[in-house]
């Protein structure tokens, strides 16, 4: 038997969980913040922690430290913490969505008393702080401890170097993903039919459409592949959740996907006229637009040359002026680079560039889908195509047709997206006269399923369509 007030050491599975943007929400309603958390802590967090035998150890502001016995307990804790935190129906009033990370880890502890310290709980923290918002990292140790024909799906992210750990850690996380889900994306892209029209100066695109319902025409965004898209991290749930309720019409730009590659030319007014040509291809007099990241100066261009096609547009990550058009020489210096690595590094077999790219579009999204969407990247644009796309997109500025824009516009932008500030999304809504603007507390350039915003943005997309479109 341990004497009184003597240190004990053993062997326990630690959750950390950490309020992400804690510091930056208790600038503004710090009240208000608190409340919600505590109706988290009320209402999800302690009752599966006991559901899962656990012990709460601490409670932080931003956060909580909880032991388990069981490594097994601890995970399907975790699983049923993010699970409720993902539920749109939340038990909290807040103004955005609040989103947790978490971190799992087993090892030795040190006991004093209530308290514990140790390797088990610093590499929780470590993972914790590495996690994705509204994601589970654990280490390898966890789940072979927690045994087989485990409650929860688990991927493999790699080896990790942790601040201030000595030697790398095994990582998996939880997978949140819905395999019927994925099955069906699947097969819509396997079953596609891939239809083609040609644009005013002869360049065949290829263009397609899944569901049905009022048409909803998709700009072209980025760069893309009509297969392919079913599975990029970020538009496949955009494609789902539209597909259900409408007839859905997209296509590959020229230079891009199944359309032709072998471009004559191209110019941001032929790839705005390309637009026109899908809307006529598919028989479509009159229809919304989803716009996403450059698909949004398209819209905007082609809504201001013939309002009587477009009942309303919806844009996500969007801006009206390309980098060479703006005043900040960063943005210069940075268009100029750019161009210049995708020149010379956009085919590599390694793909670091594309790596580099995926990470800027959807940095939330697992580490599993960005290694894939970095090998799509390849079979969707040429290097010698994606230069001159991506001169066209630097150097378009639609800020003086924004004003001629008469139809309802839904403006979304995230705080943190590092392809096209925030301040472009709100230029662009303010030169909007019918257009409402909303922020999300997100580094995605666009939002990817696993995002906690994308419930929110969802649900504001289908809100606007049936008020507007």
């Amino acid at each position: 038997m341990p004497h009184p007030g003597q240190d004990q050491r053993r062997l326990a599975t630690i959750l950390s969980i950490d309020v992400v943007g804690y510091s930056r929400m208790m600038q503004g309603q710090a009240s208000k913040l608190l409340a919600a958390l505590n109706a988290i802590f009320r209402s999800v967090v302690r009752p599966e922690v006991e559901a899962a035998g656990g012990r709460i150890v601490k409670l932080l502001g931003d956060g909580a430290v909880i032991e388990f016995s069981s490594a097994r307990g601890a995970l399907t804790c975790a699983h049923a913490i993010q699970a409720h935190m993902r539920d749109p129906k939340q038990p909290y009033d807040y103004d955005e969505v609040i989103a947790l990370r978490i971190g799992l880890h087993a090892g030795d502890v040190l006991a004093d008393g209530d308290d514990i310290f140790g390797d088990g709980v610093n590499i929780a923290a470590r993972l914790q702080a590495e996690s994705e918002a509204g994601g589970v990292l654990l280490s390898k140790t966890v789940a072979d401890l927690a045994g087989g024909d485990l409650p929860v799906r688990l991927r493999a992210e790699g080896r990790r170097s942790l601040k201030n750990i000595s030697s790398p850690i095994e990582t998996l996380s939880i997978d949140f993903s819905d395999r019927a889900v994925a099955r069906s994306r699947a097969d819509k892209a396997k079953s596609i039919e891939v239809r083609y029209c040609t644009s005013t100066d002869g360049q065949r695109l290829a263009w397609s459409s899944v569901g049905s319902g009022p048409p909803i025409v998709k700009a072209p965004s980025w760069i893309s592949h009509l297969e392919l898209d079913w599975r990029n991290p970020g538009m496949r749930h955009w494609f789902d959740s539209l597909s259900e309720s409408h007839r859905f019409i997209y296509f590959d730009a020229r230079g891009n996907g199944l359309s032709d590659w072998d471009l004559k030319s191209i110019s941001f007014d032929q790839i705005v006229d390309d637009l026109g040509r899908v809307f006529d291809a598919a028989e479509i007099e009159r229809a919304p637009i989803l716009a996403i990241s450059q698909g949004c100066p398209i819209s905007i261009a082609f809504a201001a040359h013939a309002p009587e096609r477009v009942s309303a547009i919806i844009m996500m990550g969007g801006f009206p002026q390309g980098r060479a058009r703006r005043k900040s020489e960063k943005d210069l210096k940075r268009a100029a680079a750019m161009r210049a690595m995708m020149a010379a590094g956009w085919d590599d077999d390694h793909p670091s560039l594309r790596d580099l790219f995926a990470e800027i579009i959807v940095p939330l999204a697992s580490n599993e889908d960005r290694r894939l969407y970095a090998e799509d990247m390849r079979e969707m644009i040429s290097p010698e195509n994606l230069g001159r796309y991506r001169e066209v997109l630097d150097d378009l500025d639609v800020t003086a047709l924004l004003p001629k824009v008469q139809t309802p516009c839904l403006v979304m932008h995230c705080k943190g997206d590092r392809m096209h500030p925030i301040e472009q999304g709100r230029m662009m809504a303010a030169g909007i006269p019918d257009a409402k603007f909303i922020a999300y507390d997100s580094d995605n350039h666009n939002l990817s399923e696993n995002d906690p915003c994308w419930p929110l943005a969802e649900r504001e997309m289908h809100t606007f369509l049936r008020d507007h479109a």
